[in-house]
């Protein structure tokens, strides 16, 4: 078993509060379940943990400081997310993370490692792959860091990706990639040619790391920028990739339009307030206000992508504690 496999065997080992109803256990569970999650990214914040764990803000403070007190994490300051900080585990906290997920991993209790400049990257694909974990829709993952130290930390591997989820209906691989700039789509067919002779390279190779790809961002303009990047150079009389390879990476590369807003609210938004309330979110008026002109607009349109943009609202909505699961 590689490196690996044994982070997706591991990783959802801690992740699920079993017994809600037991207060002896649940600060337990959820103490573990903060240990997990930074040892397996290497660093994250308490939106993170407090999305997850399904916490308010006050609770989520409490279980930081704890374990903060407990010498088990650190806290340090920064203006590259909205939390205004970031957590990593101490030496005794790797120890603790390493344990609990029956691997070695590679991690060092030094915060000048952190690269913040990729902080909201790390942080966006962070939420991404853990409401797939919390909704059970895969059954394990590896994180990039994972990945790398099975790559040996070559940085420039084409096979690096943002993460490696298992479907839990298929069990087929699936990479998932952030994209939280769109440096990459403007103007730039020749990169945007490499990634995806990167990806074709995993699809039609008998042992790739992935079947699938899912891209998301909190721009849906950069998901658009991205089909339509590829659609060009499908279209180009002189596109290196045949008519067989083309449909090949149209029929894997899956867009996730709907997870935009939840990611933007979660992430990006500069105006979320970090209150009690558990939406942690935009204010319900602002919220149902603009839910209701997107409804107005989706219903006069017909358009595709309104509709889109609609449902992405509503299921940030959901996340977020504003508006009931159906």
């Amino acid at each position: 078993m590689n490196y690996i496999d044994r982070a997706i065997e591991s990783s959802t080992r801690y992740l699920f509060i079993t017994n809600k109803s037991d207060p002896a256990s649940l600060g337990i569970q959820r103490e573990n379940a903060a240990i997990a999650i930074t040892g397996i990214f290497g660093v994250t914040c308490k939106t993170v943990i407090q999305r997850h764990l399904e916490l308010s803000r006050e609770a989520v403070n409490k279980l930081v400081n704890r374990l903060k007190k407990k010498q088990i994490v650190a806290i340090h300051p920064t203006f590259a997310n909205q939390d205004r900080n970031f957590i990593v585990l101490t030496n005794q906290g790797i120890r603790e993370a390493e344990f609990l997920l029956n691997r070695e991993l590679h991690l060092r209790s030094d915060a000048s490692r952190v690269n913040e400049r990729n902080l909201l990257h790390d942080l966006s694909a962070q939420i991404v792959i853990l409401d797939l974990v919390k909704n059970k829709k895969i059954t394990g993952f590896a994180s990039e860091r994972d990945i790398a130290i099975q790559l040996e930390n070559r940085a420039n591997d084409p096979r690096l990706v943002d993460a490696l989820v298992v479907d839990a209906n298929t069990g087929c691989r699936i990479a998932i990639e952030m994209e939280t700039s769109n440096a990459k789509n403007k103007s730039n067919g020749d990169l945007r040619a490499k990634i995806l002779s990167k990806y074709l390279q995993e699809f039609e190779s008998g042992n790739g790391l992935y079947e699938f790809v899912y891209m998301y961002s909190h721009r849906q303009r950069f998901l658009t920028q991205i089909e339509k990047a590829h659609a060009r150079l499908f279209a180009n009389t002189r596109s290196s990739f045949t008519e067989s390879q083309q449909a090949t990476l149209t029929s894997q590369i899956k867009f996730q339009h709907n997870q935009c807003d939840v990611i933007y609210e979660l992430m990006f938004n500069s105006k979320r307030p970090l209150g009690d309330d558990k939406s942690q979110s935009i204010s319900r008026d602002a919220f149902f206000n603009e839910l209701a002109k997107l409804e107005a607009l989706a219903k006069s349109s017909n358009d595709r992508i309104v509709e889109i943009r609609l449902e992405g609202f509503r299921d940030g909505g959901r996340a977020l504690g504003l508006l009931d699961y159906l």
